[in-house]
């Protein structure tokens, strides 16, 4: 009889040391993940910022096509960006082209800040990678006026072969919240 108690309480011993090196490796499976994400938090040190960036926009109202885009000819647009959260955020502009790229280099865009004036940028579509449009506060909007012209490739053969081709400009942009 002593035996067989004894084989019981090695059984129940094993079976603890089982149960508490399971409830170890799920604590350690749930706490180290939540203290290294505290920790790689910015509040953990001090900086809490509460509020969201969201952005917004609009474009004209008319959409740019091929119809309206002759060698020499220049199609406006208007594109408002829009700060709407109640962080301020800095904003980048690209574009994005869709399409034939032949016709795509020949394009250039130019866009001036509608507030003052001021040229942001005036480059070809096919070379406008990001562009730092600067800190917006909350609440902020800017609106940019956009300029496209059709180049002529230099020859009345090469303007040719542009007819008929197709392609898509978007201008996309990112926010990224800025330091109060």
């Amino acid at each position: 009889m002593e035996r067989r108690t004894t084989e019981l309480d090695d059984d129940e011993s094993m079976a603890r040391k089982i149960f508490v090196s399971v409830l170890v490796v799920l604590a350690t499976l749930v706490i180290v993940p939540s203290v290294l994400a505290a920790l790689r938090s910015p509040s953990a040190f001090g900086s809490v910022t509460h509020g969201t960036v969201v952005s917004g926009g609009w474009a004209s109202p008319l959409p740019m096509d091929a119809k309206r885009l002759r060698i020499g000819a220049t199609v406006k647009q208007s594109l408002t960006i829009a700060n709407d959260g109640s962080l301020p955020a800095n904003y980048r502009l690209k574009a994005r082209v869709a399409g034939d790229p032949r016709l795509a280099a020949q394009l250039s865009v130019v866009a001036t800040r509608l507030a003052d004036g001021a040229t942001i940028f005036s480059v070809p579509v096919t070379h406008l990678q990001s562009v730092d449009l600067g800190r917006f506060a909350a609440g902020e909007h800017e609106t940019l006026r956009l300029r496209m012209t059709l180049m002529s490739t230099g020859t009345d053969a090469g303007d040719n072969v542009l007819q008929g081709r197709d392609m898509s400009v978007g201008f996309p942009w990112t926010a990224t919240q800025a330091s109060p």
